[in-house]
């Protein structure tokens, strides 16, 4: 962002260093790729983001181009060209539709703005560190690959005012079907304010919060149903009385009734063998299972004739077994919208 000092270095008679850094947004379960051209500097670069928290751009040898604006006001198409050794970046985006639609966004700032920790003896010569003196970020969605051999790869990108078949509104809503991601990102089962009230009854008839259940592991939010809709606790599905047994290992022998969970913990497999480690890139929620079938050595995950996964259905009922019926703020139903994720029409 601009500030006064960087407006101020923009006017200097002498031409000042200007560095850039990247950042390819992987999705939520391998989180952010951090890189600068790392032709000649194989050094990490460190820069703190608009809270203040360090992040490492790791060294990568690409060229980038067309990054300039034209008189005419046609958008540019940047293109990275990336090296590509080994078939490492072939690797990095065979699974992934070659980054097709993943954003990236560009950094640029003086050297003399740069964290002390980037220079010998971690002191800037240059000048007073500034992470928030640079200029404006830009942002470009990946459009095609332009091509791809032993040497390297090279990507097109585009401005988001220029992608093509765009869909608007970018988030559907569908009748009586969640668009929301179960415990995640939207719906947050569990994770909410209002389920420090919220009573489950068991098969014996007792009623439990979430924090008698869990104990230390705190608020999670009990395992209500199945993915049919099906309760764990109600003489109609399962009848069972819940007991949390905590992570799962697979040298436990599980009771009928045991609850267990499964972290989902997503490292970035890029970063492996490196000694700064990109931030926990994990937004996928963790895992609950339910045994329905004594159990030992039997991995809940892939044995369903023993264990049934905590899940929404995605539709209404699914949503009202979570908050309608155990939910101390919906008790007199879902609101406006049909999801509790949803505002509430406001007249």
């Amino acid at each position: 962002m601009s500030t006064q000092q960087h407006n101020a270095a923009i006017l200097d008679l002498e031409p000042e260093t200007i560095i850039e850094l990247y950042e390819l947004d992987l999705g939520e379960q391998m989180g952010y790729y951090r890189f600068h051209p790392g032709k000649n500097n194989l050094q990490d670069i460190i820069l703190s983001d608009d809270k203040g928290v360090p992040q490492t751009y790791y060294p990568l040898p690409i060229e980038a181009t067309n990054f300039e604006l034209r008189g005419d006001g046609q958008l540019p198409r940047p293109k990275l060209m990336i090296a590509n050794p080994q078939g490492v970046i072939t690797d990095l985006i065979k699974r992934r539709g070659d980054l097709v639609g993943k954003e990236v966004k560009r950094k640029r700032i003086f050297l003399k703005f740069l964290d002390h920790v980037n220079f010998p003896s971690e002191f800037n010569p240059y000048g007073v560190p500034d992470p928030e003196s640079r200029f404006d970020d830009d942002y470009f969605i990946v459009n095609r690959k332009v091509q791809e051999n032993k040497y390297y790869i090279e990507f097109e990108l585009v401005s988001p005012l220029e992608l093509e078949d765009i869909q608007i509104p970018a988030r559907q809503m569908i009748a009586n079907y969640c668009p929301w991601q179960y415990r995640g990102d939207g719906c947050a089962y569990g994770r909410r304010s209002d389920f420090e009230n919220q009573k489950v009854r068991m098969a014996d008839g007792s009623e439990v919060s979430p924090a008698q259940f869990f104990g230390t592991d705190g608020n999670l939010g009990i395992p209500v149903a199945d993915d049919k809709n099906k309760y764990f606790t109600s003489a109609e599905g399962y009848n069972l009385t819940l007991a949390w047994e905590g992570e799962y290992n697979a040298s436990t022998s599980y009771s009928v009734g045991a609850v267990v969970r499964i972290k989902s913990k997503i490292q970035n497999p890029a970063k492996s063998g490196t000694a700064n480690k990109q931030e926990e890139v994990i937004s996928r929620p963790d895992s609950f299972f339910v045994c329905i079938k004594a159990a030992s050595d039997k991995d809940p995950r892939f044995e369903q004739s023993y264990w049934r996964r905590d899940q929404c259905a995605k539709n209404l009922q699914g949503c009202a077994a979570r908050y309608a019926k155990y939910g101390s703020d919906y008790k007199r139903g879902l609101p406006f919208g049909g999801f509790p994720s949803i505002e509430r029409y406001r007249f």
